[in-house]
């Protein structure tokens, strides 16, 4: 067992907006040495933002499912490069299960190198956090699989299922995730799918293929007790050919899940400060009319907004104060009623620091509410969620 303030043991086992007349002379697919899976989304020039607030618009590419886009986008076996895939789930336990290869913040390190980081809170009063290591392998197919060690997550093909397995330090997890709004979030910087940086130079991209699934599992622990698991889970997807410090030094994103007894939301957004001073903001907002039971049947979904430096949507993080502040306008459906998440930031989950010095520290929500339009009427909702925050080491001059 560990806590999270023991050391780790390691187990083996500019905002630049091109115009859409410019773009039209662009190539199709963002120039990249990255070796993109065939059919998948990323770098492909597409969509414009998604402005959906009636639901009855067709679905946009920004949130269509896609389960090649889950696949690693950086080869293992390729000489730069790093990849993440971040679940956090929200419900029995906070936790946080961080797949890797690669390092984000040093530049020299490969992708062969996988390590996932386990990180599980207030375990019959125990915090566990631990870290395992090993090759990243990947099998293609019908269902979908990322594995280290006997360690799996799968998927498949329609991206409905995301079933996860892992066994570290005499714990064993398994979490089996439903994504209940059946589509996914691809920000769209200078309208590249998946982009999450400005075209030029090198390129970070991501996308959610689950931003609301309900889950649920089991987690047996050493003395031989298995705890049921229920709730939320968000699954991010992150990658770059190169290091973030040389050209991304502060990377923010959050998801909020507001819900009330008639609508169910799920507010997602990432906040990308580069090193040139230029910041870029992509915000996804889907609504679930919850069936029965509640909480497990969502009969109607579907997304409203799915943006990316746009002005109807407005974020402000005040890490003094520790308050996040969101708001995207409504429509005519919805008498121009705007949509207002406010959250407070509590303590922090876990923190992850990387070979070459960067730092992630995830948090959970200690207080917030939404308000949301709802058949004419504003409606008062509760939240939850995580908001994380990658920090780049300080680069020197030389």
């Amino acid at each position: 067992m560990h806590s999270l303030d023991s050391p780790v043991r390691h187990t083996s086992m500019s905002i630049g907006w091109i115009s859409r007349v410019s773009a039209l002379f662009a190539a199709i697919y963002l120039p990249s040495v990255l070796a993109f899976q065939p059919s998948a989304d990323y770098g492909q020039y597409k969509t414009d933002n998604l402005y959906n607030c009636s639901g009855t618009s067709p679905t946009s590419t920004l949130t269509a499912t896609n389960s090649a886009d889950t696949l690693p986008e950086v080869q293992p076996l390729s000489s730069q490069g790093w990849e993440q895939w971040e679940f956090f789930a929200h419900g029995t336990f906070p936790m946080i299960l961080r797949w890797s290869q690669g390092d984000q913040s040093q530049a020299d390190a490969t992708p062969a190198s996988g390590k996932i980081e386990i990180a599980i809170v207030d375990v019959n009063g125990t915090n566990v956090l631990t870290t395992v290591t090993g090759p990243l392998t990947y099998t293609d197919g019908d269902v979908k699989q990322v594995s280290i060690g006997n360690n799996t997550f799968k998927w498949d093909s329609d991206s409905l299922w995301y079933n996860l397995t892992l066994s570290a330090d005499g714990y064993t997890l398994v979490l089996n995730t439903y994504s209940a709004l059946l589509d996914t979030f691809h920000p769209n910087v200078d309208y590249y799918n998946g982009l999450l940086s400005s075209h030029e130079g090198p390129a970070l991209y991501g996308s959610v293929p689950v931003t609301r699934g309900q889950c649920y599992g089991y987690l047996a622990t050493p003395d031989k007790q298995n705890v049921t698991l229920e709730g939320l889970v968000l699954l991010k997807h992150t990658f770059s050919e190169q290091a973030l410090p040389s050209y991304v030094t502060k990377l923010s994103s959050g998801i909020i899940w507001g819900y009330s007894t008639q609508y169910y939301d799920s507010h997602l957004f990432y906040q990308v400060e580069q090193a040139d001073g230029i910041v870029h903001e992509a915000a996804y907002l889907s609504r679930a009319i919850a069936g029965s039971p509640v909480k497990s049947d969502f009969p109607s979904t579907w997304a409203m907004y799915a943006v990316t430096d746009d002005p109807l949507y407005t974020l402000v993080i005040d890490p003094v104060g520790g308050t996040i502040v969101a708001t995207l306008v409504g429509c005519s459906v919805t008498n121009n009623t705007s949509y207002l998440f406010s959250v407070s930031v509590g303590n922090a989950i876990a923190e992850f620091t990387d070979l070459g010095g960067g730092k992630t520290t995830y948090y959970n929500f200690t207080q917030g509410f939404t308000l949301a339009p709802y058949n004419g009427s504003l409606v008062n909702g509760t939240i939850a969620g995580m908001y994380q925050v990658y920090e780049a080491p300080v680069q020197s001059d030389s």
